[in-house]
């Protein structure tokens, strides 16, 4: 039995010794009918004893700023090759970039970094090199829109949809809706400068924005920005909501809404009952005797209560939970008008006596909206107003006259603020350059202020219209298509010395009258000055943040503010006071001299804010303008609100700066005038 188990394993080790030799040679003889049919790259180089790259490196390599990357360059062949980097063919390796075994190595990398790099292996006498170009990127970002955004844009208006980007090389951006790029050769997509840019719904900018016009329900859809660069891409979306008024409905929907109306008056009443039972307990408390004062905090009012038993002082100053009380101080025009619209809130019937009714308004047309509401043009009769002011009017005949009419619908506090602080501007100062307070409609809501208007409109359009067409050709070649509303005429003459420098000492005349009265007006532009037929300018507040001037504002921190016009301090930090009105004044008088030009056309919001930020952002001095002048306004532009001048200085050099070129045009008519006889 033994003999024949050692026989069977006998057998089978030696069929299997000869089958493991078969194999390897099957095996052996297979291999080189492959090798014979399809050669094998790294099997030759291992066999070639000659000094390469393996793989040869690429020529191009992206690094992103600020991280860590590593290049391979690796050889074959040879006895004992060595591998070296260098900067340049022959310079060594800047602070940062290390090599080892033939990698090169970015610590952290940075702009200095970027540059052409060699790859040098040496073997003997025989030597290789591999160059690289390395560029330093910064990854494409969309920075509006946000991602997720919701934009509401109202039926039959225009809606600008902006598309700010960032990155290194800059990236081109692209719009998309729904998935589907937006281009020129699509039903009502068009680009800015093309000869029909004027008729499409949808057009494409330059700066990378879109523009709907007459937006309708079609309209509504998920759109997206897409930037790209060699870095790489990157994507919002935003979606487009169609507003419109609300219509009689019937069935499920007609039920939601009569639903949320209930809900909406329940809350109405609910606030009402809460107001007249605060009052009356304010009532009763001062009639025990207890003080109340109104403080400012941040702006905002806020009731302190004060017992005076409760009181302690120190140094003869009452405090109160354990700090002392501020005094009454002055620290800035706008703390002053702050302190003015607080007292005057707590007159019940403070506007009454402006009260006009809205019948007498006619012939209304909406220009755009501003920053309450929509902003129109209508014409009241000016005899019925005086009627109303108890004054005595012997023309029976109506007069009807231009007027602004600015609609309050908003309910956001920060807004009915600044338009309270509105109505008070225009209703406490009198001057012949600031438009009249006309009247308020608030017998019912939503409220209407009324505002002085000319037979001339704004400042910008006539200012637009006396540019002659060699001119406008030049400002297109030179910036692009102007973002301009037409001018509403066909023409106008051409502004002389004389009138621009007339119309620049108005307006300094205007904003020394409200620096008088410690107030300021936070957004002095052209667009916001009115101007008759006899060049007689009025500073007026028209803020058409959506309409033909909507491109001249940005939306920054929840607040739509003109970037272009405003210091540093106010875009940053929100201080707005008598210098940075003086800086705008500069601004706007920049406009005279240049026809009404966007300041910084060249730049986008983005570049403009980021030139703010850094201080880099630098005003021209037009050509046109006296040199006396253009002196003054670097003056006006200093970053320091310290070293502006103050109005009163500013009209005194206006006035001479005008009696000059009043002299020197006199003298040139006399001269002309003796050479004709």
């Amino acid at each position: 039995m033994k003999m024949c188990v050692r026989s069977v394993l006998l057998i089978l080790l030696v069929s299997g010794v000869w089958f493991l030799a078969a194999s390897d040679d099957i095996g052996h003889h297979s291999g080189h009918r492959i090798r014979a049919h399809k050669p094998n790259r790294r099997h030759r180089a291992a066999n070639d004893g000659t000094l390469h790259f393996e793989p040869v490196p690429y020529n191009k390599k992206l690094l992103e700023l600020n991280t860590s990357g590593k290049i391979h360059c690796k050889v074959a062949g040879g006895v004992s090759p060595t591998v070296t980097w260098y900067l340049n063919s022959e310079d060594p390796l800047p602070e940062g970039v290390t090599s080892s075994n033939g990698t090169l190595m970015v610590t952290e990398a940075s702009r200095r970094h970027a540059g052409l790099y060699t790859c040098k292996a040496i073997d003997g006498e025989h030597t290789i090199t591999a160059n690289i170009t390395l560029d330093i990127v910064v990854s494409p970002r969309v920075i509006e829109p946000a991602s997720g955004q919701t934009v509401e844009a109202p039926l039959g208006q225009t809606v600008v949809l902006n598309c700010i980007v960032s990155g290194d090389p800059p990236p081109t951006t692209h719009w998309d809706r729904n998935l589907t790029i937006l281009q020129k050769p699509q039903d009502g997509v068009d680009v800015e400068n093309s000869v029909n840019a004027s008729f499409a719904r949808l057009l494409l900018l330059n700066n990378g924005s879109l523009m709907i016009r007459n937006v309708s329900a079609q309209h509504a859809d998920r759109y997206g920005c897409t930037a790209g660069s060699a870095a790489g891409l990157a994507r919002n979306e935003l979606t487009l909501l169609v507003v419109h008024h609300v219509q009689e409905s019937s069935g499920v929907a007609g039920k939601a809404v009569v639903v949320s109306i209930s809900v909406a008056g329940a809350y109405m009443v609910l606030v009402l009952a809460l107001m007249v039972y605060c009052r009356r307990r304010r009532l009763r408390r001062r009639q025990r005797g207890e003080k109340m004062e109104l403080e400012m905090v941040d702006g905002r009012e806020k009731l302190v209560e004060e017992c005076e038993d409760d009181k302690v002082k120190v140094n003869g100053v009452p405090a109160q939970n354990g700090r002392l009380l501020p005094q009454e101080k002055d620290s800035g025009p706008d703390n002053s008008e702050v302190s003015a619209v607080s007292r005057a809130s707590k007159k019940s019937g403070q506007f009454d006596r402006l009260s006009v009714p809205r019948s007498l308004i006619v012939e209304q047309i909406v220009l755009g909206r501003g920053e309450f509401g929509e902003v129109s043009l209508a014409k009241v009769d000016i005899c019925q107003v005086k009627k109303l002011r108890n004054h005595e009017v012997t023309d029976t005949e109506p007069k009807l006259r231009p007027v602004l009419v600015k609609v309050l619908t908003t309910k956001d506090e920060v807004q009915l603020t600044e338009f309270r602080r509105q109505l008070d501007l225009f209703s406490r100062v009198k001057h012949a350059n600031i438009v009249r307070l006309i009247g308020l409609c608030n017998e019912s809501e939503p409220h209407c202020m009324l505002l002085e208007h000319t037979d001339w409109g704004d400042l910008k359009t006539f200012l637009v219209a006396t540019r002659t067409a060699e001119e406008a050709a030049e400002y297109e070649s030179r910036v692009g298509r102007p973002q301009a509303r037409p001018a509403a005429r066909g023409g106008s003459a051409a502004l002389s010395a004389q009138q621009a420098a007339v119309l620049s000492a108005q307006l300094a005349h205007a904003a020394r009258a409200l620096a008088a009265d410690r107030l300021t007006h936070r957004d002095i532009a052209a667009r916001n000055c009115v101007i008759s037929s006899k060049l007689h300018l009025k500073l007026s507040h028209a803020a058409l943040t959506r309409g033909p001037d909507s491109h001249e504002y940005y939306k920054m921190h929840d607040q739509v503010i003109p970037l272009r016009w405003l210091p540093q301090e106010a875009v940053m930090e929100g201080e707005y006071s008598t210098k940075s009105d003086v800086y705008m004044f500069a601004a706007t008088v920049w406009e005279i001299y240049t026809k009404a030009e966007l300041p910084f056309a060249k730049l986008n919001d983005n570049s403009v804010l980021e030139r703010l930020k850094a201080g880099t952002l630098e005003w021209t001095i037009p050509a046109t303008m006296p040199e006396a002048l253009g002196s003054l306004l670097k003056r006006c532009w200093s970053k320091s609100p310290s070293e502006r001048p103050h109005f009163a200085d500013i009209c005194e050099e206006v006035n001479s700066i005008l009696q000059e070129i009043t002299s020197d045009d006199s003298e040139k008519k006399s001269q002309k005038e003796d050479d004709e006889n």
